[in-house]
């Protein structure tokens, strides 16, 4: 009698112990959610990073991109990938259309004024916006000494507040047409012939990357944040903002990783301008007047002498 009873509690048991199983396996699952330092790889490339990836060697493991159109003519796209050290890099790039007669270029100056100082991009952005304008995006530029003089060719709206060209120095200028022109002596050592009477504004530069088409031969392998300008032979400008010193985020890249990014894009002239802490890109928040950190500097945004700004005209 007592082993029928041991029996049929077993049964009983295990009778429950499956309708407990049954039930749990009709529950559907809740959707595992990734956490947030782990690396998704995105499936879609944009056309500007298919065009990197197909032109240069630069990306070995794509991550992720997203390209957004900020204004007409005006787009920025944010990549992240692996170098072929395994490195992680993070870099943004501004598209900009000066076909579009609505889009130019100016050069922003700390706290709106003519003085050397220095002062962040995204409140440069804020201080040099002009009534019928918006200024939409802007990069850091000139190289600069602590007092925020420039190292080189400084114009603001037509005004030549410095016109020195160091030896190995190169800067970009926007003329009063609106076309682009890099000066300084080229990578035969040449000068290179500018009408300083047609610059409307300019900031100083370092190396070239691209000179007439011609990259240049880079030796040094040391990888930092950086920023580079160039433009294409169709009034095309390229701006590139590289993040680094953050060991799991951004490495940064060397010169010629990113003369090799640049060139990819198709350009005639490219130089590269500031960089390391000072390497910025901001971009305007359409909702209200302020301009947010696009680039994400080792630390707190640098204090900087000039920069770069492209403007929407109303």
């Amino acid at each position: 009698m007592i082993k029928i009873i041991k029996h049929s509690c077993l049964v009983m048991l295990s009778a429950l112990v499956l309708f407990s199983c049954s039930k749990k396996d009709e529950v559907t699952p809740e959707p595992e959610v990734p956490k947030p330092d782990v690396e998704v790889v995105d499936k879609d490339i944009t056309a500007i990073t298919k065009k990197i990836m197909d032109n240069s060697t630069v990306i070995k493991t794509f991550v992720s991109d997203t390209t957004i159109k900020i204004a007409e003519g005006l787009h920025r796209t944010s990549i992240r990938f692996k170098r072929a050290d395994e490195l992680p890099v993070a870099i943004y790039i501004l598209e900009a259309d000066l076909k579009n007669s609505k889009l130019e270029m100016q050069t922003i100056t700390p706290y709106n004024d003519l003085i050397y100082g220095v002062q962040p991009i995204s409140q440069m952005a804020r201080d040099n916006e002009k009534p019928g304008t918006k200024i939409m995006a802007a990069i850091n530029g000139s190289p600069f000494a602590a007092s925020g003089d420039p190292t080189g060719v400084y114009y603001v709206n037509g005004l030549g507040i410095k016109n020195t060209v160091p030896t190995t120095g190169t800067f970009f200028a926007y003329y009063l047409d609106r076309s682009t022109k890099i000066g300084g002596r080229d990578l035969k050592t040449v000068q290179r012939t500018i009408d300083y009477t047609k610059i409307k504004e300019a900031v100083a530069g370092t190396s070239w990357f691209v000179d007439n088409g011609v990259k240049a031969t880079y030796t040094d392998v040391s990888i930092s944040a950086r920023t580079a300008i160039g433009y294409t032979s169709d009034k095309v400008v390229y701006s590139i903002v590289v993040d680094g010193a953050q060991t799991t985020y951004s490495n940064g890249l060397s010169l010629a990783d990113l003369r090799d990014i640049i060139a990819s894009l198709g350009v005639i002239d490219a130089i590269n301008l500031d960089g390391a802490s000072s390497s910025t890109m901001v971009i305007r928040d359409g909702t209200q007047q302020k301009w947010n950190l696009l680039s994400k500097p080792a630390g707190q945004e640098r204090f900087v002498a000039n920069g770069l700004a492209f403007v929407l005209k109303d």
